[in-house]
Parts: structure tokens; sequence; C-alpha cells
């Protein structure tokens, strides 16, 4: 029968890990297959599974006796994942799948999704230099709000708040220029 708070895995003070294992691997191992597109391989799932019984494994001293495993393991584990991909390049050639992309609706879509992206660009520039730098960061360049913080001086409370400001600006032209949400 599986334990449901941490002080059911503590031996001598510290996480029986094999037993926790035991118990919760395929839990975990089905939330981060879930999460988790063809882009990772087997072995970064496990990779982030083992990830995931390290990061209990090590902080267990700092964690309540009474904490409920099953939401904090989901918790890591999508955090894992949402690491994991902020790390992983996605090298990938046009020319590897030129041969399949240009279909008609292909073509439409790609212009269709080329012209948003002017639009957007379009958008950005009417902002400022800041807050146009946070926004890139962030979404182009899929950095972390705190990478963001950290690289431009700034708090990340100012980010976070930087971002939705701009999601609201960006919005709002776009929805002027007839790009309304859904469309």
């Amino acid at each position: 029968m599986k334990k449901e708070v941490l002080k059911e895995y503590l031996v001598n003070g510290r996480v029986d890990i094999d037993q926790m294992l035991e118990d919760f691997y395929g839990y975990c191992y089905l939330i981060v297959r879930n999460s988790v597109s063809i882009a990772i391989t087997e072995e970064d799932i496990e990779e982030i599974l083992s990830d995931i019984f390290v990061a209990i494994w090590k902080n267990s001293t700092y964690l309540p006796d009474t904490l409920p495993l099953k939401p904090y393991l989901a918790g890591i584990a999508k955090n894992m994942v949402k690491n994991k991909y902020r790390k992983t390049e996605f090298n990938v050639s046009y020319t590897d799948y030129e041969e399949t992309l240009l279909g008609s609706y292909y073509i439409e879509t790609m212009t269709e999704e080329k012209e948003q992206e002017q639009a957007i660009l379009k958008a950005l520039q009417q902002m400022k230099p800041e807050e146009r730098q946070i926004f890139v960061l962030f979404y182009y360049a899929t950095k972390s709000t705190q990478e963001i913080a950290q690289s431009l001086a700034v708090s990340i409370s100012k980010v976070k708040t930087t971002l939705h400001r701009v999601r609201k600006k960006l919005k709002k032209i776009l929805e002027d220029g007839g790009y309304g949400y859904g469309r």
C-alpha cells in the first residue's frame, strides 16, 4: 500500500528512496510521459525521473513531514519537464522537411503566420526598447523570468509586470489591426 505523506518514508531521519521509487515511479512516469512531446527521448524521461527523486532525497530535511507526496511529486515532475524543454535545443533544418511542407494548406498557413509575425514585430516596434527586449527574450529566446531579470539586472517582478503590460498592449494593437483572439 502506498504511503501518502513524507513522514511515512522517513527512516532514521532520511528518506527511504528505494521504497518511494517503488511506490511512485509509475505515477511520476505517467506525468512526465503525458507532459512531453516526441522532442524528448526515453533517456531524457528517465533522466527527469531520476532528477525528481534526487530532488526529494536532497531536500527531505527541509520538507515538512506531513507533506502530501502525490501533488508534490506532480509539481516537481512538471517543473523538471519545463526545465528540460528550456535546456533542449532543437536543430531542425527546413530543407529536411521541404517536400512535406509545401502543400497548399501549409503555404496558406505559413503565409498567415508570416503576416501575424509581421504584425507582432510592427506592434513591438511601437513599444519601449526595454519592453521589447524582455518580450523577445521570454517568447523568442525562451528565457525564464529569472534569467531575464539576471541578464538585465532588474527584479523578477519587474520582468513579470513588463510582460503583462506588453501582452496587454500587443493584444490591443493586434485587435485594432484586425487580428482578434481566436481568429
